[in-house]
């Protein structure tokens, strides 16, 4: 079996509450977090083949804390990790992107079209852990962090599901994880392994 963990980044300081920009760096709760993660990995004995993170700069300082509690493992940045492509709508109310996606519809039905869709997100996610599985021998573990609707739909689409009805309801708060398991490339399954977003 083949292990990935699937980590959000730790909580950044966001007082205006907008739709986080790419240079949004972690505030101290989410260094805490991402430290307190860290030792949750170790201690469930996962000493990472390999780090990979998104380039934007909470998520480079989040997988950084990390890897220098694992023993300074180096860090790897992928483009295909990066936040929900949202266009026009980074730096705007975050309110009032969800408002305008629908977010608070039952069942949640994307409701913009000119933003990434379901397809492009989860693949890009599924496409880096494919990368990561081919360099994994069985038993080992690698690490991915990224953003939360990108992975969700991720975890979604290896589940089975095709469109993005779930995505508001699947807990995945800053500073916690996901595990993923797989037999070679097959998916085996996920669940919700830590959870530190309750660090003050």
């Amino acid at each position: 079996m083949k292990t990935v963990y699937l980590i959000r980044h730790g909580k950044v300081e966001n007082p205006h509450k907008i739709f986080y920009t790419a240079d949004f760096p972690l505030g101290p709760q989410g260094s805490r977090q991402a430290q307190t993660l860290a030792a949750d990995i170790r201690d469930a004995g996962c000493n990472p083949i390999r780090i990979v993170c998104s380039p934007y700069l909470r998520t480079r300082e989040t997988a950084e804390i990390i890897a220098q509690t694992l023993d300074g493992r180096e860090v790897e940045t992928d483009d295909r990790l990066v936040e929900w492509q949202v266009g026009d709508w980074f730096g705007q109310a975050l309110d009032s992107f969800r408002d305008a996606a629908g977010y608070g519809q039952q069942p949640f039905d994307l409701k913009l079209k000119n933003i990434e869709q379901f397809e492009q997100a989860s693949e890009r996610i599924i496409a880096v852990m494919n990368d990561l599985l081919g360099a994994m021998p069985d038993e080992t573990c690698a690490l991915a962090v990224s953003h939360r609707e990108p992975m969700v739909a991720a975890i979604l689409k290896l589940q089975g599901k095709t469109d993005w009805t779930e995505i508001p309801h699947l807990d995945f708060l800053p500073g916690s994880c996901w595990k993923l398991e797989f037999d070679g490339y097959t998916f085996v399954q996920a669940k919700k392994a830590f959870d530190r977003s309750a660090i003050t």
